[in-house]
């Protein structure tokens, strides 16, 4: 066994749970543009955000839209 970090797949959405960005530790976000899965996404609460300071996309957890 080798002591590589595990990594999150590219391909699946990277889910917010704690409100704040894991890689530059923001809490300021602002809604995301949407994409075409974003609506399957939405049927299961998860609701499109981006990092204000490093861009990075993320989801929430949300029952309503992003404010």
């Amino acid at each position: 066994m080798t002591d590589e970090a595990i990594t999150w797949p590219a391909w699946l959405p990277h889910v917010l749970f704690m409100r704040k960005c894991p890689r530059c530790r923001s809490d300021q976000f602002k809604p995301a543009e949407t994409r075409p899965y974003d609506a399957l996404l939405a049927l299961f609460g998860l609701r499109p955000v981006r990092c204000k300071f490093c861009w990075r996309r993320y989801y929430w957890v949300s029952l309503k839209d992003v404010e």
